[in-house]
């Protein structure tokens, strides 16, 4: 028997009406039936499945004949086994494999190419979205080696509305571009599969494939690929490629731009064009915040690279990494027929080392981060507008480590508390607590910067004249600041501060800010400066009991390679103090 284009008429109709059930009708499915007309349209596939049973069996096995009518069916059995799937319903994996052994003697031919991916790709999905991630990537791996030999052997594959027709009717080149969709999404797969596998390396290379692929096949969504772009930015600049994340957010900005000229502007429903207007406003602010992280990774990591290579001891350098960070990596993969100078020139890629370079910088992040807070407002969306806050706050303070005035330098870091102020007093700390506590920490150490800042400056006035009430009241204002905001910090975690036990179960990463903050409270408790000698002692004490509390913590195990250098300032201060304490109440005494 010959397979005619007359004899598969009814089966392609069949199918085309399976297909616009779901692409169309399933539209308009009511809440109450969400998969009415996905389950209409598998019915109608089952139908024509018999159909191509019956003609199947009238075949010799091993003719062309026969490896068309194979071909369409197991399309016809993939698309059932994928509504299957989407109607949360099992058996769609067993119905792909069932789908992947009916062609398993096809393997290669133009007919079976793109059904055999597309079904491969299908249970690399089924799999991964089960957290099957190493049989996931047995599926897609192979679907990727599908491709590489079909590309090798330069066959041509063919759809299956090719399969209904004649050889004729087959449209010239439509088969290869499904190879290369279908190619697109294996490798998309592949870097989900790599990323749940924590192999972010391979994760990042195969979106990245995926991402230029889109493009030179215009073949994607403007506001999912410029998202994803940003994203897989943020996996870049932590490493220091540099330039490879400017490339992608400078991408990710220039496709947004373009969705509001090609899509947005050209759509005449108001109602429909205010809600893609929204849509470009919220993931415009998305991206901006990514440019902002960017910025301020230069800056933190300028720092560092200072901080490391300067004998200095400086509060603000006491976290310095034990290695120098990398130098920026200039290597770069990028993105063919997109014009990114203008938007690649606005900010640097290399690391900063003086003041004028930080500032640019910052000034870069701020204005992206500011565009940001104009649609993450503080009454829509407060955990958002607080988190730019931070941004912003820790902007000020890094660009402050390179400035060498005083005076700006204390402006800065007033700023940067201005930032964080705001948040604690914007959000309620009992349903905001993480940021809360990272704020409440920040503000003291800012304090504690600009204390630095006020003492150094006393030490030069003191040289040549006495400072006055003015000054010292700013010093101990500082102080008492510094203080109170680590000692909220401290109470979040149910710590009392009459005693600082800490809870038993507290986790390390928990346990190692808390202890900071005892090393920083008692090193301030110890420099506010006053006549009174009832106030000097009882400041005195509470310094002893932070040194004494702090030491006694760290006999943990988990902290004891992480303050060698504060434990053995803190030892010679829990020596020293007694006897001030002990001096204090003499001179009390006697009146």
């Amino acid at each position: 028997m010959k397979v005619t284009k007359e004899n598969l008429s009814d089966i392609r109709e069949e199918y085309e009406k399976a297909h616009r059930l779901i692409d169309e009708e399933s539209k308009n499915d009511p809440a109450t039936e969400p998969f009415r007309s996905h389950y209409a349209a598998r019915d109608v596939l089952h139908g024509a499945l018999r159909k191509v049973k019956t003609l199947g069996e009238a075949l010799e096995p091993q003719s062309d004949a026969a490896s068309i009518v194979r071909c369409i069916q197991a399309n016809i059995i993939k698309d059932i086994a994928k509504i299957t799937t989407f109607v949360e319903e099992p058996n769609g994996a067993s119905l792909l494999k069932e789908a992947l052994e009916l062609i398993g003697q096809d393997m290669g031919k133009d007919e079976a190419i793109n059904v055999h991916i597309e079904i491969l790709n299908q249970l690399g999905i089924m799999a991964c979205n089960h957290s099957n991630f190493t049989e996931s990537l047995e599926f897609l791996e192979e679907a990727k080696n599908t491709y590489l030999y079909v590309k090798d052997e330069d066959r041509k594959p063919l759809t299956i509305a090719d399969l209904f027709g004649t050889k004729e009717e087959v449209e010239k080149g439509k088969g290869c571009r499904l190879l290369e969709s279908n190619h697109t999404l294996t490798l998309y797969y592949l870097a989900q599969v790599f990323g749940f596998l924590e192999k972010l390396e391979d994760s990042a290379r195969y979106c990245h494939m995926t991402l230029k692929r889109q493009l030179e096949y215009n073949d994607y969504e403007h506001v999912d690929w410029a998202l994803n772009a940003a994203t897989l930015s943020q996996y870049y600049f932590p490493m220091n490629y540099l330039t490879q994340a400017r490339h992608l957010l400078a991408a990710s900005t220039f496709i947004l731009n373009k969705y509001e000229t090609d899509v947005v502007e050209k759509i005449t429903n108001p109602d429909e064009r205010a809600e893609k207007e929204e849509t470009l406003r919220y993931r415009m602010a998305d991206i901006g915040r990514c440019w902002g992280k960017y910025g301020l990774h230069i800056l933190v990591t300028s720092k560092e690279r200072l901080c490391t290579n300067d004998d200095d001891d400086d509060e603000d350098c006491a976290d310095k990494p034990k290695e120098p960070p990398l130098s920026p990596i200039k290597k770069i993969d990028r993105f063919v027929g997109l014009d990114l100078a203008v938007y690649e020139s606005q900010v640097t890629d290399e690391f900063c080392l003086t003041f004028d370079d930080a500032k640019l910088v910052m000034l870069n992040s701020l204005s992206w981060l500011n565009k940001a807070k104009e649609y993450f407002t503080q009454e829509t969306e407060a955990s958002q507008y607080a988190k730019i806050l931070q941004d912003i706050a820790s902007l000020y303070s890094y660009l402050a480590f390179f400035e060498e005035d005083d005076g700006n330098q204390c402006k800065l870091y007033k700023r940067s508390a201005d930032q964080l102020e705001e948040i604690v007093e914007l959000l309620n700390a009992t349903y905001y607590q993480t940021i809360c506590r990272e704020a409440w920490y920040q503000l003291g150490l800012i304090y504690s910067n600009m204390l630095n800042v006020k003492l150094s400056q006393l030490d030069e006035l003191q040289a040549n004249d006495r400072p006055t009430p003015h000054v010292l009241n700013k010093i101990n204002n500082l102080c008492e600041k510094s203080i109170r905001n680590f000692k909220k910090f401290i109470e979040s975690y149910k710590v009392p501060l009459d005693t600082l036990v800490l809870p038993e179960k507290m986790e390390a990463d928990e346990m190692k800010p808390i202890l900071y903050a005892f090393f920083h409270i008692g090193r301030l408790y110890y420099r506010i400066i006053t006549p009174d000698k009832f106030a000097k002692l009882r400041n005195t004490t509470e310094s002893h009991f932070y040194h004494s509390r702090f030491v006694a913590c760290c006999q943990d195990e988990r902290m004891q390679s992480h303050f060698v250098e504060e434990q053995s300032v803190c030892k010679e201060m829990i020596s020293l103090l007694p006897l001030k304490i002990e001096k204090l109440k003499r001179e009390i005494a006697e009146g």
